[in-house]
């Protein structure tokens, strides 16, 4: 399936702003191994932690010591959306409000053909 010119603009769009958040230094949260290669090949450059083997509390606890800005881009399944409710309570205990935003307008626009992170990639790839 295709995108129209101003959904892969949009897109375009939302992957350049989470380049830029990454290389200011906000840590992207994903769920595994391959959400953090996928995003790799999307040129995010900055800290990537992948969720899969630590708890959410430990994850956190890492950032809220260090105070940086958060985006949680986790899958667009009920998986991806219970880790996603679960790290914005354990964030919030350390007063951060993590970015959803960029999260939201990646899967409003692929959502019905790409639910992973790690597809992402190969989406845009073959746009």
């Amino acid at each position: 399936m295709k995108l129209d010119c101003e959904a892969l603009l949009m897109l375009m769009r939302a992957i350049e702003e989470l380049r830029a958040l990454s290389e200011e230094g906000a840590v992207i949260i994903v769920e595994g191994r391959r959400d953090i290669e996928a995003l790799r090949r999307l040129g995010v450059k900055g800290k990537i932690v992948a969720s899969a083997n630590r708890s959410n509390a430990d994850i956190a606890d890492a950032i809220g010591m260090v105070g940086k800005e958060v985006v949680i881009l986790t899958d667009w399944d009920r998986r991806g959306e219970a880790l996603k409710d679960d790290l914005v309570v354990k964030l919030s205990s350390w007063g951060i409000t993590p970015n959803l935003e960029i999260r939201r307008r990646i899967f409003s626009i692929v959502g019905r053909i790409v639910t992973e992170v790690e597809d992402l990639a190969d989406f845009i790839e073959q746009l």
